[in-house]
């Protein structure tokens, strides 16, 4: 094994393959950081050039490509409140209001720096899982996976801010836009008004685009200024350092986001979005910082960066293992194993061995790269959050309704998007939290579909599986503890008074 590891380090490092590594991150970046422009459609952009390339010069391109796009869609998520990527969707909550303190740099050196320990703690995963994925993957079913997803529901309940209320009916609204399409078991229509534009559902990035870009762009044309309210004091540069720093001073809950996201990664069909929720509202409930979400938390930063990067490592897991991809990306990472030669299953794990070892330091050495870029560019890129808001909320007003209308090539994704603007800036000026609607829209589905396929596999009690088991345990415990932690605390502090 060792020998394979050597041997997938040194057909890696070549000039060839680092230049096409580099090719690719440049690649990713701007897809990334450009609403609509997923992490998919670059990867569907590069498929093409992959034919006739050695194995691991093809997974260069492509995996520093898709490692690229993770860190890049938190670029306009803390610059203008919309994510360049659903995997993105949590950063906007506090990345934003630290771009409008002032603080755009800071906000940018924390997500790149922990989208490094994440895509590292990822690889880690990935390497000490090799020995051992065929017979841990067999053991998971549908139960796990819709415990694992159910869970992310029960957080709208952390993320209402002051009303459960209006978080309940935000969730509820956002679960009725993920019913909305083709019932996953009958095929019948439901919500869709006879329109056959509804019936593969509605995408997510129309919805993001609607409900958080819109309304931002109108309050900042009605404020005027420009993104941030503060004057910038001191150097860019050491706003950087100082994210770094606050980073790793922050390890508990950095540490906590790479294992959530690795964990969700290696169960197939829940994707990098529900890492990043996830990852967020556990940080939200466990962070010595709460009461700051949402106002510029550090933690609410580093926990979803971190898991949405760490959970890269994860998804290589089951596609490599048994050719199942845990999602859209992984899906056409597949089909490139196949166009290069590469067979997933067992002969990635035996004669491809070394093949598997050169995706895995691929994997690292790309998020390395990225986060280098990443850290380079920061101090320019946060100058944008500085721009007079009649020069930038135009050019935000346009790149997203091209993006809106990128995502399918479809007309009615941008009327989509306009529509749920109008709803996005009422929601956002009654007060009804916006984050539980798109916990209800990523995970409805999701939700769904688990809870089908484990009654009709496993029964009523499908949930009384011993790995179920344990899943509610550590849950249990983990949304307990800190409920226990706070009644002791005001416990001993009326006992001292």
């Amino acid at each position: 094994m060792i020998d394979a590891a050597l041997e997938g380090m040194v057909i890696l490092f070549n000039i060839k393959s680092m230049l096409f590594m580099f090719l690719g991150i440049s690649v990713g970046m701007v897809f990334g950081a450009i609403p609509g422009l997923s992490g998919q459609t670059a990867l569907a952009v590069l498929l093409p050039f992959v034919l006739g390339m050695e194995p691991v010069t093809a997974m260069a391109l492509l995996l520093g490509a898709h490692v690229a796009v993770e860190y890049a869609g938190s670029i306009s998520a803390i610059l203008i409140n919309t994510p360049g990527t659903g995997q993105a969707i949590a950063t906007c909550w506090d990345g934003y209001p630290m771009a409008q303190k002032g603080e755009a740099a800071r906000a940018l050196s924390i997500s790149a720096t922990s989208s490094a320990v994440g895509g590292l703690f990822g690889f880690v995963v990935l390497v000490a899982f090799i020995p051992i994925m065929k017979i841990t993957l067999m053991a998971l079913a549908s139960p796990e996976y819709f415990i694992t997803a159910f869970v992310g529901l029960a957080f709208i309940v952390v993320l209402g801010g002051g009303s459960l209320i209006k978080a309940l009916i935000s969730g509820g609204i956002g679960l009725m836009i993920a019913f909305i399409g083709l019932d996953p078991m009958t095929s019948v229509p439901r919500f869709t008004f006879g329109q056959l534009y509804l019936w593969d559902g509605i995408s997510l990035i129309p919805i993001v685009v609607g409900l958080f870009a819109f309304p931002e762009v109108a309050m900042l044309m009605a404020k005027g200024g420009s993104i941030s309210r503060i004057e910038l004091k001191g150097s860019q540069w050491g706003l950087i350092w100082q994210g770094i720093k606050d980073t790793f001073s922050h390890w508990a809950i950095l540490l906590q986001g790479s294992a959530l996201g690795a964990v969700i990664g290696i169960l197939p069909g829940l994707g990098g979005t529900v890492a990043n929720l996830a990852a967020y509202g556990l940080a939200a409930n466990t962070s010595k910082e709460k009461d700051q979400f949402g106002q510029g938390a550090i933690d609410g930063i580093i926990a979803p960066e971190s898991a949405n990067n760490s959970k890269e490592g994860g998804d290589l897991i089951p596609t490599i293992a048994l050719g199942i991809p845990g999602g859209a990306g992984m899906a056409i990472l597949l089909g490139a194993f196949v166009m290069v030669g590469l067979t997933p299953g067992p002969d990635m794990l035996t004669t491809g061995l070394k093949y598997t070892f050169a995706i895995a330091w691929i994997l690292a050495v790309a998020n390395l790269l990225t986060t280098a870029i990443g850290l380079l560019f920061c101090a320019p890129i946060a100058r944008l959050s500085f721009l007079p808001v009649y020069v930038l909320a135009p050019t935000i007003m346009a790149v997203c309704l091209v993006g809106a209308y990128l995502d399918g090539n479809e007309i009615e994704n941008v009327f989509l998007a306009v529509g749920l603007g109008f709803l996005g800036y009422l929601m956002r000026r009654t007060g009804y939290p916006r984050a539980p609607l798109i916990i209800g829209v990523v995970l409805g589905g999701i939700v769904e579909r688990y809870l089908h396929m484990s009654l009709k596999l496993y029964g009523g009690l499908f949930f009384l599986r011993p790995i179920s088991m344990f899943l509610i345990a550590i849950i249990v415990l983990t949304i307990a503890a800190p409920v226990i932690y706070r009644s002791r605390t005001k416990a001993a502090a009326g006992v001292a008074k």
